[in-house]
């Protein structure tokens, strides 16, 4: 019940050996000394006065007049009304100088140049921020989006933002692994994506990684490491994004156009009924015994006589 109060307390304003000289005063009817509320709370002496004088300031505690005289806690229905009332002040006053700060700083800054060419490099860890900045970065493009894609994918398969992108007249360009044709979780999709307008190959090899160019300006490439974990950066950096252009077209030129035959596969499949019955036939072969090495020879032999020694021939005839 102590902790709980203590963290309440806290949650008021107070520090945590504020809230708990407080409420160790609070437990006492006639005070105590500096000395006697260090021993009651285990906090060093030449910390405690700090915070009594803490205390003090916020209304939370009195101190009585002359030299070594004692401390004593405000009662509460005093005291924390006290201390809303202090922190709404405070808060009041913060609000006060962020107003004229502001304007002070606005004539020293800068103009913003949003035809400026920025240089950023950020390192995005969270898988769910660097969704969030493909499907921003994917809404802010106004002529190309090219992708290198490796299986899986990283963020919402559906992707409004490319059928957003591509409406506006955004160029879509991906070069798939071919492994993405076989990725249950990508196959479902591919049809749909290039029905609605996305240019799609497949390169028969690994790509070297994951990429997404925008408007050969801005950047995300993953970066994995051998154990699968790895953070992606985002880079804002035009020559960058042309020599990373290049790299893309190459792949491209090399990649195969998405199957025609595929599309219609792909959005028909049915599950194959007769599978059951293959795993069971596999099942059933596996536990049929199987004839021993010595039982087949003997039946060949049977079979074929010219194939024993002379003398067992002889001796079969008589």
């Amino acid at each position: 019940m102590r902790a709980l109060h203590r963290l309440e307390l806290e949650e008021l304003g107070l520090s945590s050996s504020e809230a708990q000289v407080y409420l160790a005063l609070l437990r006492t009817s006639g005070g105590l000394g500096a000395s006697a509320v260090a021993s009651a709370t285990g906090i060093q002496r030449t910390a405690i006065y700090p915070i009594l004088d803490a205390l003090l300031e916020k209304g939370m505690v009195e101190r009585g007049a002359g030299y070594g005289s004692r401390f004593t806690a405000v009662a509460p229905k005093r005291a924390l009304p006290s201390l809303i009332a202090r922190e709404k002040e405070e808060l009041a006053n913060r609000e006060r100088l962020a107003g004229e700060l502001a304007d002070k700083l606005e004539l020293v800054a800068e103009p913003f140049d949003p035809n400026a060419e920025v240089e950023v490099i950020q390192v995005l860890r969270d898988p769910r921020l660097v969704a969030e900045r493909f499907e921003r970065l994917e809404l802010e493009a106004e002529r190309v989006i090219e992708i290198f894609c490796k299986p899986p994918v990283i963020g919402r398969l559906d992707n409004p933002a490319q059928a957003k992108a591509m409406r506006r007249g955004v160029r879509v360009r991906s070069v798939y692994e071919c492994s993405a044709l076989n990725d249950p979780a990508l196959e479902p999709h591919l049809p749909k994506w290039i029905a609605a307008g996305e240019e799609a190959r497949f390169y028969d090899g690994e790509l070297p990684h994951k990429l997404a160019l925008f408007d050969r300006q801005s950047i995300l490439m993953p970066l994995v490491t051998p154990k699968g974990q790895g953070s992606t950066l985002f880079i804002r950096h035009p020559q960058l994004g042309m020599s990373l252009g290049m790299l893309f077209d190459s792949f491209w030129q090399r990649a195969k156009p998405f199957p025609a035959n595929r599309a219609g596969s792909m959005s028909k499949r049915k599950p194959d009924k007769r599978q059951p019955d293959l795993q069971k036939a596999r099942l059933t072969a596996k536990a049929r015994p199987q004839p021993s090495l010595s039982a087949d020879l003997e039946q060949k032999v049977h079979s074929k006589p010219e194939l024993l020694p002379e003398k067992h021939r002889q001796h079969k005839q008589t």
